[in-house]
């Protein structure tokens, strides 16, 4: 029973981690801890930061690339959650696992028209709150 997680840039897959140990209730933070330990020299790395019960954790940093924001409104790069290929409606540590589930992440950039109304929207808005 495992889980795997992969990792992209703008829909680029550029690496992966198989056969993370799967256990009952397990959530997305817990697999990447558990991926954490399971790659050599932990070369594969992540950060998180809390935006409150609404949002709960985010993934702001992965394999050492940050979270980007920039001037204009819509000028944010983030790390957005898949899991089956789908968008997660909710953080990492809310989102619960099943056996095989395929956890992905892609570093994207924030648009209006397929991320409005989400959770990254509301992340986004949290963020550049805190640098106003």
């Amino acid at each position: 029973m495992s889980v795997t997680m992969t990792v992209s840039l703008y829909g680029r897959q550029v690496s992966q981690v198989e056969n993370i140990p799967f256990t009952a209730n397990m959530n997305v933070q817990q697999a990447m801890e558990a991926a954490y330990a399971l790659t050599p020299g932990h070369t594969y790395n992540f950060s998180l930061q809390y935006f409150g019960t609404g949002l709960g954790y985010e993934v702001v940093t992965l394999d050492s690339i940050v979270n980007q924001m920039g001037s204009d409104l819509n000028s944010y790069v983030f790390w957005a959650l898949y899991i089956n290929g789908r968008f997660s409606p909710t953080g990492i540590d809310e989102t619960i696992l099943h056996d095989d589930d395929q956890i992905g992440w892609d570093y994207q950039s924030y648009s209006p028209e397929l991320h409005g109304g989400t959770r990254y929207e509301k992340a986004r808005n949290a963020a550049r709150a805190r640098f106003a």
